[in-house]
């Protein structure tokens, strides 16, 4: 049996509705049918029967006043799924927790994905004032620094590839080829401070970056680099007796639970 790319298998409705999902994760409200129309440059009935499919299943929900859809229950099911059988999460998250309360700063894990910055755990500062936490958020790496600092772990091709012609970035994520840790106060809002460092497992591979957002008037920088760096370290103990990175692994399960689910679908062609 010849193998064919995994882009062959792909269902146009499906990618068209995870589109709509995505949109609406990262809207700052409510969205209507014309927008998300523009947006994914889709004709309005093709969103309107979209948005219909995923309401009977909760994934959407429509406020009756404005007609306007934003996600349903059924999203946050299957996040708080995620964040419950994720072996990433399971493993570092009372590490995060313990290095939030011990800097009373939000402080979160980052992961690079497709020169996409994902935050599965995102842990808020419990002072009056601090920095929102990034939970489910998804940046594009050239656009913060824990992108930056992961992107420098790459391979130069790939960092070439990602950024193309954007010279400014290539230079900013090169200078940081030789570094762990970085701190940034720039490219953020003026009045905030990230500090970044990348964590490691088995075989030197990268897991992620730990990003502690604080306010910039109580930095105490040797303190936040000094317990950050603590963390990191706490973190690569509990994958360093892994038989595979966790990278592998994670790309291993998925790529298996997405064979299988194509050999279920054509068989029942069959």
């Amino acid at each position: 049996m010849v193998k064919r790319e995994r882009t062959n298998y792909l269902i146009q409705s499906v990618c068209h509705s995870l589109d709509v999902l995505n949109e609406l994760a990262c809207a700052k409200g409510e969205m209507g049918v014309t927008e998300l129309a523009k947006k994914l440059d889709l004709h309005k009935n093709n969103i309107f029967r979209i948005l219909a499919t995923l309401s009977t299943r909760g994934y959407v929900e429509q406020n009756p006043a404005s007609e306007n859809y934003s996600l349903g229950p059924s999203c946050l099911r299957m996040g708080q799924s995620y964040l419950l059988k994720s072996d990433l999460v399971t493993r570092i998250r009372p590490v995060m927790i313990e290095l939030s309360e011990s800097l009373e700063e939000t402080v979160s894990f980052a992961r690079l994905i497709n020169s996409k910055v994902h935050y599965p755990i995102s842990i808020a500062s419990m002072r009056p004032v601090g920095v929102s936490q990034r939970i489910a958020k998804t940046l594009d790496a050239k656009e913060c620094l824990s992108g930056w600092l992961l992107m420098a772990q790459l391979p130069e091709d790939q960092i070439k590839e990602v950024c193309s012609n954007e010279s400014t970035v290539y230079k900013k994520i090169n200078d940081l080829k030789s570094k762990e840790k970085h701190v940034d106060n720039a490219k953020l809002d003026k009045d905030v401070v990230c500090f970044s460092q990348v964590v490691r497992g088995l075989s030197n591979s990268v897991i992620g970056a730990i990003e502690v957002m604080v306010p910039q008037y109580r930095v105490n920088e040797t303190q936040v680099t000094r317990e950050m760096s603590v963390a990191a370290n706490r973190i690569s103990e509990l994958f360093a007796g892994d038989s595979i990175p966790l990278n592998s692994k994670i790309e291993k399960e998925v790529s298996g639970k997405k064979e299988k689910s194509i050999e279920s679908a054509m068989s029942t062609f069959s």
